[in-house]
């Protein structure tokens, strides 16, 4: 462009020469898309490669959690990290920084540019384009600042949002509409001021960056028409690359805001991947089959500050029924939890046939115990794979014999496709899931069975049919049921009585 102003138009070969220099000017430009389109594939697929490991890192690192370390987040921040802020990572590398490396390339390349113009006008360009950079980092690095704001209240909100879809049911029941639609605008709004910061510095530097940019020009021509003669190709270059430049640092102030957020996204993941404390599977020794009696040793266990468990010692002889008995916070549930290591002892031992549990590993004990919750956990999935959980030495055959001893055989005739049936929580009844666990935990062939509140809320029919399980199971193995039901502690062996973390006392068979 610079030498077509500066052509001749009276010269012989003026023709000759603009096409030679449109030619140019086309062929520039289309090894310039050619390049940048090999760069942005070449970038895409590093960063999608890059992106998987983060996923995949993320997940594996959640999966190992200890479950003190879960208690640290609720199901909201998770899932905030784990899909919201994988996916600013996402929009990081994709978009972000992708743009960013070529604004700041094509900057760089019309600074250069400048001083082939010119030397003196390209200081003056450089200052102004230098001053606009400034003005534009501070004002990113505000920005950034109450974006971070936003995000902490953005993450309230999914709290709560998540609280009231948990507890919709509670909220119908008792009336809290009107309360929870003033709790969330309370919410709402708080996020909304956030929002209205942002947005009335958000445009502010826009217009200083033009009085910048507009004093950048006045200089070049006042050098240029004042103090300096200049071809009109070089002012024409400077003032060109000048206005280039404004485009870019628009968009590097963009890309920085960007960042801004995506940081505050991986600072979060980080903390994810920087926790400690792993639920770690294969360390320890490998016994395939654990038996023997249960011993505790003067065994203490704390949540954070607060003593759960006070020096309790019993013994559970094997295969033998114990039930675990005590009011609500008795320390019951944390008993069978430490037992199956999910949380760490302060003091003490627990022994199973002699062996301390700290030193086997958790996939090895976990192996020989089958647990079954007060609420059974259920997957979204078909029937088989809720019960075999891959397994795949479980049959069919097995599933369904199994089901005719406990009573469950009608459920199978119930579903539409037998154990090819996706099934859900909310569309069978607690005794059917109830009846889904016991399928599974006895089809497991564990040495072990521990059972919490297994029918705590069944009708009685259900009731005597686990009852009428749980005792053929402890025919072959040992089974420790948490529990407060007369009708569960008559038939134990021997009942533990705990009160405020300790052995209250323990009685022989009722």
């Amino acid at each position: 462009m610079k030498q077509i102003l500066e052509v001749d138009f009276q010269a012989v070969d003026v023709e000759e020469i603009l096409v030679k220099l449109v030619v140019a000017y086309v062929s520039i430009h289309i090894f310039y898309a050619f390049l940048k389109n090999i760069k942005n594939i070449k970038f895409n697929i590093l960063m999608a490669k890059f992106l998987k490991d983060i996923r995949i890192k993320a997940f594996d690192k959640l999966l190992k959690f200890k479950m003190k370390t879960f208690e640290k987040y609720n199901s909201a921040q998770l899932y905030t990290r784990l899909v919201n802020d994988v996916g600013e990572l996402f929009s990081l590398f994709f978009g972000v920084l992708n743009v960013l490396i070529d604004d700041v390339l094509y900057i760089v390349f019309m600074v250069m540019m400048m001083f082939f113009a010119d030397v003196q006008l390209a200081l003056i360009g450089l200052a102004t384009i230098g001053v606009i950079g400034i003005v534009t980092t501070k004002s990113t690095n505000k920005l950034g600042k109450l974006m971070q704001q936003i995000l902490r209240r953005r993450e309230i909100t999914t709290k709560e949002l998540s609280e009231f879809y948990n507890k919709s049911k509670l909220t119908y029941l008792y009336q809290l509409q009107e309360n929870n639609i003033e709790k969330s605008k309370y919410v709402f709004g708080e996020e909304l001021k956030a929002r209205k910061k942002y947005i009335n510095f958000h445009h502010f530097p826009y217009w200083l960056i033009g009085v910048l940019e507009a004093v950048g020009i006045y200089s070049v021509l006042y050098y240029a028409l004042n103090i300096k003669s200049i071809s009109i190709g070089s002012v024409y270059l400077i003032l060109f690359y000048i206005k280039e430049c404004r485009n870019p640092l628009n968009s590097i102030c963009n890309q920085l805001e960007e960042i801004q957020n995506c940081m505050a996204s991986y600072r979060r993941i980080k903390q994810i991947l920087q926790e400690k404390q792993e639920d770690n599977l294969r360390q320890g020794k490998d016994i395939d089959v654990l038996k023997g009696d249960i011993e505790f040793q003067n065994v203490s266990m704390k949540y954070d500050k607060e003593t759960v468990l006070k020096n309790i010692s019993f013994t559970i002889k094997e295969g033998n029924k114990v039930t675990i008995a005590g009011r609500t916070g008795a320390g019951k549930t944390t008993l069978v939890n430490v037992l199956m290591k999910l949380y760490d002892i302060q003091s003490g031992k627990i022994l199973i046939g002699n062996q301390d549990i700290s030193e086997i590993s958790n996939q090895s004990l976990r192996k020989n115990i089958s647990y079954i919750s007060q609420n059974p956990y259920i997957f979204t999935d078909n029937l088989r794979n809720n019960i075999c959980l891959g397994n795949q030495e479980i049959t069919d055959d097995q599933i369904e014999d199994i089901a005719e001893k406990i009573g469950a055989v009608q459920l199978l005739k119930r579903l539409p496709n037998g154990l090819n049936t996706i099934i859900k929580a909310n569309e069978l009844s607690y005794g059917e899931l109830q009846m889904i666990a016991f399928i599974r935990a006895i089809l497991h062939k564990a040495n072990i069975y521990i059972f919490d509140e297994p029918t705590s809320n069944i009708d009685l029919k259900t009731e005597k049919m686990i009852q009428k399980m749980i005792d053929h199971i402890s025919t072959t193995s040992t089974v420790i049921i948490v529990a407060h039901r007369k009708s569960t502690i008559a038939n134990s062996d021997e009942v533990i009585y705990l009160k405020d973390g300790q052995i209250d006392m323990i009685l022989g068979s009722l």
